[in-house]
């Protein structure tokens, strides 16, 4: 049995119990007193009664003699000894017991005819009412107690097993997902939680398998990744070594065809070793951002400025359409006919005044120059890649598009997750070196640090837009 569970549904019984025996508390107190008040206004109302047949007796006779039968009759009445008296003080009469030396305190009530007093009722209780009250009202208390006590007991037993039912009830997914976060952290990644009906825990294990999916998948991609760097480390280090080992033993001159190969191949190997470290800056961006306002047009100008030979060796056209400016912009060679990825007439602005943001102006430039050689990587010779800056209500927009192959749909969610590479085979093309599948990553890390966020915009075979949004100023 869930302890837990039984832990809880003994709090709540203990809480109810001491519930009920406050509230017992406080009615016996406020019944007893509020019975007691009942009883003595009882007794008065009585005695006002036998007060108001006296009165009816002098309108009719005149005098208040009556016999000896009628005052035990109205000592009856009234509930103790009484005596009558005229409105001289005279006694009149009495009953018996009157006067007695046990007796109580004698309580006077003139009797009053016509506005006038005309004699005096005076009742003895003999300590007989007072007991009679005192009686009754523990008497009372007594009932009450005993039912509260029996209401309790039955709350108390009800309650457990309400909250024994409902704590086994709430806190067994909680022990099933500690149980699953146990096994979850001993490296069981399958680990998953069933999902209950209620609404909380349904939240609760849908978000639990959310996370254990993302660590089995980020899992998957660290080993993947893990296989993918060794394989294109050791391959370039694989040839390094052998060049350098055939020119240490005079196989090879070292020539300066052979020197610029070696140096081609230890370049590789640090291009990789650089993307490992962009990815760890890129994670810690939010700590080494400096922010301030800067122009978003010049930071797109410095950008594409910074991959015009790129996009010249691949013969890719990059057409950069008139930013929204106030100060028309410079003119400078910036793109490369289709096929021979020569300058054509195409004119990239060198400055420009478009949106403003508050921005590390560095950490935005490399995640656009990231987004741009991504576009150049997977577009053909002879494509086309457009760059655009728009505000667009509160944001500020820098579309990337391309006329690549696109991306398939399966792989558009996860382009952004580390070393994830949707076809790993179209990583080397056309004497393009293989990446490392942690580009699209370290943009959407750098600009999520600034505020903003990368996505996919649309993709298609006729190619696919890349758009940063970030807060404008």
């Amino acid at each position: 049995m869930d302890r837990l569970g039984v832990r809880l549904a003994l709090a709540i019984g203990g809480a109810v119990a001491v519930v009920i025996v406050l509230a017992g508390i406080l009615v016996n107190v406020v019944v007893g007193s509020r019975f007691s008040q009942y009883l003595s206004q009882e007794q008065a109302a009585r005695r006002d009664q036998v007060v108001a047949i006296l009165a009816d007796e002098y309108r009719a006779t005149g005098s208040l003699d009556l016999t000896g039968l009628e005052v035990r009759q109205l000592a009856t009445a009234v509930g103790g000894p009484v005596a009558i008296r005229d409105a001289s003080g005279t006694l009149v009469a009495r009953s018996a017991g009157f006067g007695a030396p046990l007796g109580g305190p004698i309580d006077a009530t003139p009797i009053v005819v016509g506005g006038q007093t005309v004699g005096t009722l005076d009742v003895q209780s003999r300590g007989l009412a007072a007991s009679v009250i005192r009686a009754a009202s523990a008497a009372f208390r007594r009932g009450i107690d005993q039912t509260l006590l029996l209401a309790g007991i039955v709350a108390v037993l009800v309650s457990v097993g309400v909250a024994l039912f409902m704590g086994l009830r709430m806190t067994r997914p909680l022990t099933a997902m500690a149980a699953a976060a146990h096994r979850l952290g001993q490296g069981d990644l399958a680990t998953r939680v069933p999902v209950p009906g209620d609404r909380e825990g349904r939240e609760l294990a849908v978000a639990f398998n959310t996370m254990a999916e993302n660590l089995e998948r980020s899992e998957q991609l660290r080993r993947r990744a893990a296989s993918d760097l060794a394989h294109e480390i050791a391959t370039p280090v694989t040839v390094l070594t052998t060049q350098l080992d055939a020119l240490a033993d005079g196989v090879l001159e070292p020539t300066p065809e052979q020197l610029a190969a070696t140096r081609e191949t230890a370049g590789e190997v640090s291009r990789l070793v650089g993307d490992l470290h962009d990815l760890a800056a890129a994670e810690g961006a939010s700590l080494q951002r400096a922010p301030e306002r800067v122009d978003l047009g010049a930071i797109v100008a410095d950008a594409v400025a910074a991959v015009q030979a790129l996009f010249g060796q691949r013969g890719v056209t990059l057409v950069v359409p008139p930013l929204p400016a106030a100060v028309a912009p410079s003119a400078a060679p910036s793109a490369a006919p289709a096929a021979l990825g020569e300058p054509t007439d195409e004119r990239v602005p060198a400055s420009a005044q478009g949106p403003f943001a508050d921005v590390d102006p560095r950490q935005v430039e490399r995640a656009l120059h990231n987004l741009l050689t991504n576009a150049a990587t997977y577009t053909q010779r002879g494509g086309t890649v457009r760059v655009t800056l728009a505000r667009e209500g509160w944001l500020a927009r820098i579309r990337v598009s391309d006329t690549g192959p696109g991306i398939p749909p399966e792989h558009q969610t996860r382009v952004f997750e580390r070393f994830y590479r949707a076809d790993p085979a179209r990583g080397r093309r056309e004497g393009w070196p293989g990446g490392t599948g942690i580009g699209l990553t370290v943009a959407r890390e750098l600009v999520r640090a600034n505020g903003g966020d990368v996505r996919i915009e649309s993709s298609s075979p006729a190619g696919t837009t890349f758009v940063i949004e970030l807060p404008a100023r």
